[in-house]
């Protein structure tokens, strides 16, 4: 495991270098202060947040995956990723200062969780997995609809708003970085500390009971703690999914893990996977860029039909 690690943190390196050096402006053309503007206050920054969201995403799916016992929880299919960009909208249309948006992005995904969970206990008491990403697809596209009447009443805020809805990390900036940098590492320090609890709740709600786990506990404070990075992350950069399904679920077909360590490798492969991905949405039809968003979407819906159908070939079984 160990070797993996050190396999991938230095993929990580590599690939965060190699986007640091190419994109629409050619370094080799510009002049000593140009060239060091462009590295350390645009592009560093974007590499090291997309690295830092990455993480927190796929953290995050880790551990909603194990709690809800659902292999296809996620801040998207849960709606929290949608109602989190509703928030940020929210707080640009109405003018607010920046430190605000994550707090509106934080209640509103939080708020939709708490929404999804209860819908779906007054319809399956056994919080089946359908039943878990219907309602919360449902209440997504709700939250989306909503964004569109925002941008109907507010059209000189259509292009900032857009931005929220595909999801880009331009304009990423060490504050921002900072902040969620900060609570990714906070909260998966937690997470990784709880590490026990949820190998137990993995194993069943009666079972991790009967272990010693406060069931009715551990579950909210676990939920909570896992949403809170993804959805700053959200805050900031708009909708980018299905990252905290893809990540995990392709690790554990391939190798069975414990928490911690899957805690840890998850983490690595998703801060990977959005370097690589928002670096070839940028420079692909450079000058345009593609939002990072639209390019996960497009390498992971893929990876997200594999991994249904192999999960109902297994249920047949």
């Amino acid at each position: 495991m160990n070797r993996h690690t050190a396999i991938l943190s230095l993929l990580i390196i590599l690939a965060g270098t190699f986007s640091l050096l190419i994109g629409s402006a050619d370094l080799f053309e510009l002049n000593r202060s140009q060239w060091q503007n462009i590295i350390f206050n645009i592009r560093l920054p974007r590499v090291l947040f997309a690295a830092v969201l990455g993480a927190a995403l796929a953290m995050s799916g880790v551990v909603f995956q194990i709690v809800l016992r659902n292999p296809m929880a996620d801040s998207f299919t849960l709606g929290m990723a949608n109602a989190a960009v509703l928030g940020s909208a929210a707080a640009v249309t109405t003018a607010l200062p920046l430190f605000v948006r994550p707090l509106f992005s934080i209640l509103a995904g939080l708020l939709a969780l708490f929404i999804v969970l209860m819908a779906a206990r007054r319809l399956d008491t056994a919080y089946r997995p359908e039943t878990l990403i219907i309602i919360g697809v449902l209440l997504g596209a709700m939250m989306s609809g909503v964004l569109y009447i925002i941008v109907l009443i507010a059209p000189d805020q259509t292009e900032s708003i857009a931005r929220y809805m595909f999801g880009s990390l331009s304009g990423s900036s060490y504050d921002i970085l900072m902040l969620t940098a900060v609570l990714t590492f906070v909260c998966g320090i937690i997470l990784h500390r709880s590490g026990r609890a949820l190998d137990l709740l993995n194993l069943g709600d009666v079972r991790a009971y009967s272990l010693g786990v406060n069931v009715k506990k551990v579950r909210p404070l676990l939920l909570i703690t896992a949403s809170i990075p993804p959805l700053v992350g959200i805050s900031f950069t708009g909708m980018i999914a299905l990252v905290g399904i893809i990540v995990p679920q392709m690790i554990l077909y391939f190798k069975p893990l414990m928490f911690r360590p899957l805690l840890i490798i998850s983490a690595l492969y998703g801060a990977l996977y959005i370097i690589i991905v928002d670096t070839i949405g940028r420079t692909i039809i450079a000058p345009i860029q593609i939002p990072t968003g639209v390019m996960v979407m497009i390498s992971a819906v893929p990876l997200f039909i594999f991994l249904m159908y192999k999960r109902m070939l297994v249920s047949r079984r």
